[in-house]
Order: structure tokens, then C-alpha cells, then sequence
């Protein structure tokens, strides 16, 4: 029951896109919308599938040294696709393309290994307001990392990247496969921002449904 907490910024995502595109186009909103605008938020994890049939969860972990985000999290694949449906089917490829944006920026700050952004050009992984180690202190303190850590390696970047060969190595080192107990089950910034989005989409929602 706790997985589905990394959840629930796909959930604020799907409910946001459907809110912003009934927004612009004056489309009036069903509840059903919300679940479908759910389902499109998710859409880029697909990639994930497989991963969870194979081993019951997803983790870049020593378990696990691979990243799933692939195909629809690079951009020069998922936004003109997003665009090529927002033209055929103007109000639900509008959602989906809003909805891959919001994910594709979740993804940059969130929980895992940032995104390949310049994919095919280049496969090296960025993420905003991260460390290299993808850890907050006190969790690489609690695991006996942070003195092992460079001091260049200690500080909050504005932008942190990963090279393709050596990403795996970080993930080996840092990742973890219990990550949805120590990252949501705590208070972080990441929990802040993604528990207090989905708190504002449902509120917004709701607000919409009734009034």
C-alpha cells in the first residue's frame, strides 16, 4: 500500500493537466476525466513494466544498476508526440501532452536519476537542485556515506549530471532498494513539493466537481 505514495505526483500531474486544458479550452469536466488524466500522467513509465514483472518493484539500486526512463522520457521523443496527439485530438492529446511535460519535470527533480534530456545527441542524465550522491545529508549520514563523500560531491547543485558510463557506478554506491521507505516515509523537500501538489490537485479538483 505505502508504493503507491510514489504515486501521487502522477496522480497531482494527471488531475493538473486535465484542470489547465478544461481551463483553456472550456471543457466541462466529468469525474472520470481525472482517473484517465491519471492514467495518460503515467504513460511514460511504461518503460517500467517489465522491470516490475520481473522483480515485484522498480529500484536503480546495488540490486538493480539500471534507470528505467527511457523512450517517452526523452523529450525529442515524448513532446512531439505529445504535440502530433494535442493536433489529432485536440482536448485528450492536449492532456497527454501536458501531462508528459509535468512528468518529465517530476522526474528532473524527483526521487530518481534525473532525465536523458539531449538523448540521442547525448545519453547523460540530468537532474535540477541534486547531489551527485542523489541523497539528502542526513540519509547519507544514516547509511555511513556522507564522510566518504568529496567535498565537491557534498554541496546542493543547481544542475548535477551522470555520464552513461558512469552512472551505474553512482547507482551501485548510492542507490537504494528500500527507497520508497526512506524517501516517503519521511519529511524532505521531495515529499514537501510532490505531497502538497497532490493535496492542492485533489482540492482543485473537488472544488471544480462540485462548483
Amino acid at each position: 500500500m505505502k508504493n503507491i505514495l510514489s504515486l501521487l505526483a502522477d496522480f497531482a500531474n494527471g488531475m493538473f493537466a486535465i484542470l489547465f486544458v478544461s481551463y483553456l479550452t472550456g471543457y466541462e469536466i466529468v469525474w472520470w476525466y481525472f482517473l484517465i488524466g491519471i492514467v495518460l500522467a503515467m504513460s511514460p513509465d511504461v518503460d517500467a513494466v517489465p522491470e516490475i514483472l520481473a522483480r515485484g518493484k522498480v529500484a536503480a539500486s546495488s540490486e538493480h544498476p539500471r534507470d528505467h526512463r527511457t523512450f517517452l522520457h526523452y523529450p525529442i521523443v515524448s513532446i512531439p508526440l505529445g504535440l502530433m496527439a494535442a493536433w489529432l485530438v485536440p482536448f485528450w492529446g492536449l492532456v497527454w501532452l501536458v501531462a508528459l511535460v509535468l512528468h518529465l519535470i517530476n522526474d528532473l527533480y524527483g526521487t530518481g536519476w534525473g532525465l536523458p534530456l539531449l538523448y540521442p545527441f547525448s545519453s547523460t542524465h540530468f537532474k535540477f537542485l541534486c547531489r551527485r550522491a542523489n541523497q539528502s545529508p542526513d540519509l547519507l549520514k544514516e547509511r555511513g556515506l556522507w564522510d566518504s563523500l568529496p567535498s565537491s560531491e557534498k554541496k546542493l547543485r543547481l544542475v548535477v549530471s551522470w555520464r552513461t558510463d558512469e552512472l551505474p557506478a553512482y547507482i551501485l554506491k548510492y542507490g537504494m532498494d528500500d527507497w520508497i521507505d526512506r524517501c516517503y516515509l519521511r519529511v524532505n523537500p521531495i515529499t514537501i513539493a510532490e505531497y502538497s501538489l497532490f493535496t492542492l490537485a485533489v482540492v482543485l479538483a473537488v472544488y471544480t466537481l462540485v462548483y
